[in-house]
């Protein structure tokens, strides 16, 4: 946690780590001083959140802070108990698409290709996160005697894994690997992370693919220098399947172009396609430059927009 002192702040949170990520970045860029409350809800709240309400032994109990953040659906029903308890005196904040009606809370920040609407929603191209000049430069630092030790130039690869909208499918992982090896041929030096969701035989096969290269690899063991690597990157390559993973890759101000994966969400072919038509992603085809965009950090458009609230 990184503690502050202006304000008290709340995170609510059932344990996905994209979810408090996004989370602790806003009461980061708010500069709060923050708790994460890991909540526990009961099979049948889980099962029918974002409705529903916690019986009083699952509940979080008073005093309230000024500020509660919370995302993911199994979080709903707490905030909206405290929003009810508190007598609105407690600023409830829900990050990522409710699923109900925004008034069951103070204030909504939902990605702009879910198109919700509400007086109280407030919406951006890029999902919020942790990325910040401040954190990109302490992690580049710790992690710098390892990355020297590399010919430059640097590219971020970042492999996420198996979802509703991706299946990961062999020929998926296949064309991973064609892409890694092609960026490896074009100069590159790759610091790759991959994900929990990461097929483990991808992981072992780009690892046999990098083993008599220069490279880094994260394998989801030992501490994680995922900030490191895009401190460090010059131009990052992701696979299409996060929509934080993008988001972070342009808020740390890389040129990113994406593995060629098919996507079965509508949704998120949609965030893809505002991507491509702002010029802020590319499709890894041929080659891979630095090229230039517009740099934006929704976490600071979000922050903003709630200083204006008066709540601190």
């Amino acid at each position: 946690m990184v503690s502050k002192e202006i304000s008290d702040c709340w995170i609510i949170s059932s344990g996905l780590i994209g979810c408090e990520n996004q989370c602790i970045g806003l009461a980061e860029e708010l500069n709060l001083k923050y708790e994460i409350k890991r909540v526990n809800p009961s099979k049948f709240l889980s099962m029918i959140a974002p409705f529903g309400k916690p019986k009083k032994r699952e509940r979080l109990n008073k005093p309230y802070p000024k500020i509660i953040i919370g995302a993911g659906r199994k979080v709903v029903p707490y905030i909206k108990n405290i929003k009810k308890l508190s007598k609105n005196k407690c600023l409830t904040i829900y990050l990522q698409n409710p699923k109900i009606n925004s008034n069951n809370f103070g204030l909504v920040w939902a990605p702009k290709h879910d198109n919700i609407k509400g007086n109280n929603v407030i919406s951006t191209l890029l999902s919020p996160g942790r990325v910040s000049k401040e954190l990109l430069g302490l992690e580049k630092d710790k992690w710098e005697s390892e990355f020297l030790k590399l010919p430059k130039p640097y590219i971020s690869i970042l492999i996420g894994g198996k979802s509703k909208a991706f299946n990961f499918s062999t020929n998926d992982c296949l064309n991973i690997l064609k892409k890694i090896n092609q960026a490896i041929d074009l100069g590159w030096t790759p610091l790759i992370s991959t994900s929990r969701r990461t097929p483990k035989n991808l992981i072992l096969d780009i690892k046999d693919l990098i083993k008599d290269k220069p490279h880094y690899i994260y394998d989801n063991t030992g501490e994680n220098p995922y900030y490191a690597i895009l401190a460090t990157s010059d131009v990052a390559l992701v696979t299409p399947d996060s929509v934080n993973m993008l988001s972070e890759t342009l808020t740390a101000g890389l040129p990113t172009f994406i593995f060629d994966l098919k996507c079965k969400s509508k949704r998120i072919n949609n965030f893809l396609t505002n991507l491509k038509n702002e010029k802020y992603i590319k499709d890894f085809n041929e080659t891979i430059e630095i090229y230039n965009f517009k740099k934006t950090n929704a976490t600071s458009v979000i922050a903003n927009h709630i200083k204006t609230l008066n709540h601190l």
